[in-house]
């Protein structure tokens, strides 16, 4: 039985006053780990730990129960173990509590008696009208209030404010197992779905379709509760926005292990692919493409087509993303003799497509001067719709030069780009890494990934097109 209360999950997201029942033991996990990464977050909200064993944790007052909280909970985030759950969720329930995050595992990724015992919890919540994202989840992130619900360490502080919606049927998902920090994803929202005993992706779906704050939605699905009312709301979402999906359980073996992670069933593999296609939905095959190609929508305008242009310091490179390009249904674009005759200016050795910048570098004066001239030449050709740039770094001084170039091209440029970096030290293409991503130019971990990225946005731009025209 699942819940029948149809409820608007801003309940959830948008929560200000929101309650931690469980284990306050100074330790990076539990019910301490999740008032610890409220503070850390910035959540600007009101926090309420809830132990009958406890009098304080940092700083604040413990309660013994929800129902000696004088003032109205909108959310309570569930840590303790499964058997205390019922109880739990039946104080939330007449504190007059809507929404519950049941982190705690035990229920029917478990076993049979953990499927019953997670039947009970959905039946009290039933009853009251309570929605519950899990169990066996870490539950939710929101970045605009500081709101990240993981009860385990994550080692950093701030995650970037964006426009990608991530939501998954793992933990994995969640702040403490990405550097979000340090790689800068551009993240609006981010749901772990657990076993989904109520809250599931549809619900999720409809809610991201009217956020303001996402522009793209990924999700990491293990199964889908109900494949045609899915499949007819993702239909009507992707004339807004794109949806990208990594399912796995392709094959057999994995198919059994999904059962046994979240005690769903994966589903006909073909059936899915064939839907997700019909509908509009973007299927990635990796969890790093998960990760990686939402970013190309995310702050960068829709693809107009599919002519591709690439601005370059390796040949060999160059000729490497002209094969990816293609592969992924992206055209080498003609450059106009106008564009030509202003790259010739720079260098004669410019004027192609491929713009192999680096083999002109020992020649130029100033290479960070001509880097910006020619992306921003490049772009302007108006049989140019996007651009792949691929770029080096390995100094200080180098990582200081390029990012400004690309501060200055954010202004004046509004194609779409998409960036891969080479070079001797790791810690200088993270650096960079960081520096581009942060204000808003998505930056891949490799070659082929950044031209895919740029494929699935013009195949997206054209699918939406004869949307609108139909």
């Amino acid at each position: 039985m699942e819940l029948k209360t149809k409820g608007n999950l801003e309940t959830f997201f948008e929560a200000h006053k929101v309650a931690v029942i469980g284990s306050f033991k100074e330790e990076w996990t539990g019910g301490y780990g999740v008032i610890k990464n409220l503070l850390n977050f910035g959540f600007s909200g009101h926090i309420y730990p809830i132990n009958p064993s406890y009098s304080e944790v940092l700083g604040m007052t413990v309660y013994p129960t929800v129902n000696h909280v004088v003032d109205g909970i909108e959310l309570a985030i569930v840590i303790t173990p499964s058997q205390i759950v019922p109880t739990v969720i039946e104080q939330c329930a007449r504190k007059g509590i809507k929404a519950a995050i049941i982190v705690s595992d035990g229920f029917a990724e478990t076993s049979r008696e953990g499927a019953e015992l997670q039947q009970h919890v959905v039946s009290i919540a039933h009853d009251a009208g309570l929605r519950i994202i899990g169990p066996n989840t870490i539950g939710i992130t929101n970045t605009a209030t500081g709101l990240v619900t993981t009860p385990y360490f994550t080692g950093y502080n701030r995650i970037q404010r964006g426009a990608v919606a991530y939501a998954s049927q793992t933990g994995i998902v969640g702040a403490q197992a990405l550097p979000l920090e340090d790689h800068a994803y551009p993240i609006s929202k981010i749901c772990d779905f657990g076993n989904k005993c109520d809250i599931n992706e549809i619900d999720l779906l409809e809610y991201l379709a009217d956020d303001p704050e996402t522009k793209v939605i990924a999700m990491h699905l293990e199964d889908i509760k109900d494949s045609r009312r899915f499949i007819d709301i993702a239909r009507r979402v992707v004339a807004d926005k794109p949806i990208l999906i990594l399912k796995p359980g392709r094959s057999q073996a994995a198919a059994k292990a999904v059962a046994s992670h979240t005690g769903s069933l994966a589903g006909v593999d073909q059936i899915y692919d064939s839907a997700f296609r019909q509908a509009g939905i973007v299927r990635l095959d990796t969890w790093q493409e998960f990760l990686d190609i939402p970013k190309v929508f995310a702050s960068q305008q829709l693809l107009t087509d599919n002519r591709l242009a690439i601005v370059t310091v390796s040949g060999a490179a160059g000729i490497m993303a002209i094969d990816s390009a293609v592969d992924n249904g992206l055209t080498v674009a003609q450059l106009s003799s106008s564009t030509i005759d202003k790259l010739a200016k720079i260098s004669p050795r410019l004027a192609n497509n491929p713009a192999d910048i680096g083999q002109v570098a020992p020649f130029i004066d100033n290479f960070h001067q001509a880097l910006e001239s020619v992306i921003a030449t490049v772009l302007a050709d108006d049989g140019v719709d996007c651009a792949v740039l691929i770029l080096w770094a390995a100094l200080a001084a180098e990582v200081l030069g390029t990012s400004d170039v690309f501060r200055r091209l954010k202004q004046q440029v509004s194609k779409p780009m998409a960036i891969w970096i080479y070079g001797p030290k790791l810690s200088a293409k993270e650096e960079l890494t960081r520096q581009l991503e942060a204000i808003g130019l998505p930056t891949y971990l490799n070659l082929e990934t950044a031209a895919k990225a740029l494929g699935i946005a013009a195949s997206y731009a054209k699918f939406k097109s004869r949307l609108e025209h139909h």
